[in-house]
């Protein structure tokens, strides 16, 4: 009998820190060129799952989706003795009169019990008695509002269980008021995993990973990153570096000057000059997911990015990559989830593949290449007269590798801040 109780109790608290481990509430707060977030898109990188927020929505990562879950403050509701034994007291403040109801449910989401009541404004005391030994949920709630606490029975009864109002304390301060909360949304989150966040907010968009470990604040930093064009880009912090999270797809110098396009083959392979393209010559296929394409001689007019953001430089690269572990792992934690990698950076780099040069034997003249296979982007290092250096991606290896191109190739950019 003393085992089983030692084993009932062992199984008992590890049960307690999972359901604790797998309960974080994540918020969301913008600043920089906006301090309102429209929307936020959030991917379990882990798991390969997304969903949508609003902006004042805040994200409730829970073990088992199901139970609407909000965390009590001290302030708001309280609950005690926790862990109860015979019986356990819920206290809360509310601003007027109002219905409010208490439920309870098990470990499993199962509802238990649940009582209303028309109160009166003030403080609150309702009374739980009769709940055999558990883990439980003690839900809060009137139209406008709701919360949650956790609460543990250590009781060995197995009456029925009762929810009794106890009264109303006149007066409340305003810190212990109850007040509407923002909408809670739920995703599956399992602890260890990597979350992928993406903030909008008019034109600016902001992207960060996080591992999460406890409820917190996420901060998006919205950044100005627009080109010529008017297309706007998302970036993402990497270490001390802020990158664009996306290609740059411009077809203007940030002085408002036109790059040329090139479709034609041989004409691109004779060129000394600056030129873009876009894969297959396809731009409503491929511009928005890929970008442009471009020979390095637009590189070297140090004109392409947009104000305040500049091509990387060799050295600029090899940060990254030491930042990420390393060049023999960085790859994989550079491309996108939903493609070929982890994307546990947010660089989101895709296989957009290229314009080779020189082509191929049997292969026309400024043929495209390794479109879903690899991702090259330039740096403004030339290696030679002929070659400048790039990263390449490819898929079938978790490495960034450091290449030199001819410069008469088609690749994407990527801006890094200045």
């Amino acid at each position: 009998m003393h085992m089983k109780t030692i084993t009932f109790f062992v199984s008992f608290l590890f049960a307690i820190a999972v359901l604790q481990a797998q309960d974080y509430q994540i918020s969301f707060t913008g600043s920089g060129q906006s301090t309102t977030i429209d929307s936020i898109q959030v991917e379990n990188l882990t798991q390969g799952t997304t969903l949508s927020l609003n902006g004042d929505d805040v994200l409730h990562l829970v073990g088992t989706v199901g139970i609407n879950i909000l965390n009590a403050d001290k302030n708001t509701v309280k609950v005690y003795p926790n862990p109860m034994v015979e019986s356990a007291f819920v206290e809360f403040a509310n601003s007027k009169t109002e219905l409010v109801y208490l439920e309870i449910y098990n470990g499993m989401g199962v509802l238990i019990t649940k009582q209303s009541k028309q109160v009166q404004q003030g403080r609150q005391r309702f009374e739980i008695s009769g709940l055999k030994a558990g883990i439980y949920t003690v839900n809060v709630n009137a139209a406008d509002w709701k919360y949650a606490a956790k609460l543990i029975s250590l009781g060995k009864i197995s009456g029925n269980t009762e929810i009794e109002h106890q009264g109303t304390a006149e007066g409340t301060t305003p810190e212990n008021v109850l007040k509407s909360r923002n909408n809670l949304v739920q995703m599956q989150y399992n602890d260890g995993e990597m979350i992928l966040f993406k903030g909008f907010a008019g034109n600016y968009a902001r992207v960060l990973t996080l591992l999460p470990t406890q409820s917190q604040t996420v901060n998006f930093e919205f950044i100005p990153c627009s080109d010529e064009d008017g297309n706007n880009y998302a970036v993402v912090t990497i270490g001390a570096q802020t990158w664009m999270a996306e290609n740059l797809m411009t077809t203007k110098y940030n002085n408002g000057n036109v790059i040329p396009i090139v479709t034609d083959g041989i004409e691109w392979n004779n060129l000394t000059t600056p030129a873009y393209c876009w894969y297959d010559n396809d731009e409503v296929t491929n511009k928005n997911t890929y970008g442009a394409l471009y020979n390095w001689y637009t590189v070297n007019t140090n004109s392409l990015c947009p104000d305040n953001w500049h091509v990387p430089n060799d050295a600029e690269w090899t940060i990254l990559y030491n930042y990420l572990g390393g060049i023999s792992v960085a790859g994989v934690k550079m491309k996108n989830w939903g493609y070929w990698g982890s994307n546990e950076s947010g660089f989101t780099g895709l296989p957009g593949g290229y314009r080779v040069y020189p082509s191929p034997p049997g292969e026309p003249e400024g043929s495209f290449w390794n479109l879903g296979f690899s991702g090259h982007w330039w740096a403004s290092t030339a290696q030679s007269n002929a070659n400048a250096n790039n990263c390449t991606l490819v898929n079938n290896s978790q490495a960034a590798d450091n290449y030199n191109l001819n410069k008469k190739s088609g690749i994407s950019i990527r801006c890094l801040r200045d």
